[in-house]
């Protein structure tokens, strides 16, 4: 009868076998350790572009803004002065009317948060970052609601169901544009939603531009922190 394999063969074979599926466990953890940081850099780039088309937008509208609130100032000067012309005061009207809403790229925000990866940002103070940014954009696009739904209401419909306007110009100065201005400059609605419009535009720390202006700063921060990733 012969003897049975000395126990250390056993021993040897059973840690040979531990080795061999550690050493697979661990090529698989680095194989799907280096697919994700290869995913986080493709997010990363998105994120650098994103940004980019965001800067451009944000100047854009701070610049639209900006004039926005240059005309609400004049008309509110306008409406003091009985001998304003009506192509002043109605340039300055229209130019008050307001710009158009900013529009973030969420590409691939919506990309990361929807797919749960947001994990793969690896830089925890980019990722903090990114976040803070978007929860800006969120406030800016309340703001500007904010403002378009007080326009309509202090502005735009009390003055086209007081006097109807010519939208594209010119406005000589007639009696029908003399009464057409005189009509809105003693209408005290018109009046309390141009003084609302230039203080939510440019109310300090508060208002859209400082808000706008913060976005930029950040959108500026995070650039530099991506090219430095």
């Amino acid at each position: 009868m012969s003897e049975g394999r000395p126990i250390g063969q056993y021993i040897t074979e059973l840690v040979v076998v531990f080795v061999g599926v550690a050493l697979a466990f661990a090529v698989e953890n680095l194989r799907e350790d280096l697919n994700e940081r290869e995913v986080g850099e493709e997010y990363l780039e998105g994120f650098a572009q994103d940004l980019r088309l965001d800067l451009a937008m944000l100047e854009q509208e701070q610049s639209s803004r900006q004039i926005q609130l240059a005309n609400g100032h004049l008309l509110l000067e306008l409406i003091d002065e009985p001998d304003a012309s009506p192509a002043a005061f109605f340039g300055a009207y229209y130019g008050s009317l307001g710009a158009r809403a900013i529009a973030p790229n969420r590409n691939t925000m919506d990309e990361v948060l929807n797919s749960g990866n947001l994990r793969l940002i690896r830089n925890s103070d980019v990722r903090a970052a990114l976040l803070e940014l978007y929860a800006s954009y969120e406030k800016i696009t309340f703001l500007e609601a904010h403002i378009a739904r007080d326009f309509e209401n202090y502005l735009y419909d009390p003055t086209f169901s007081t006097v109807r306007l010519n939208l594209t110009g010119p406005w000589p100065d007639n009696a029908e544009n003399r009464l057409a201005m005189d009509t809105l400059r003693n209408n005290l609605i018109i009046q309390n939603g141009l003084r609302l419009l230039v203080g939510n535009v440019a109310y300090p720390g508060t208002g859209l531009l400082a808000m706008l202006e913060d976005a930029q700063s950040q959108v500026v921060a995070l650039l530099q922190s991506l090219s430095e990733e």
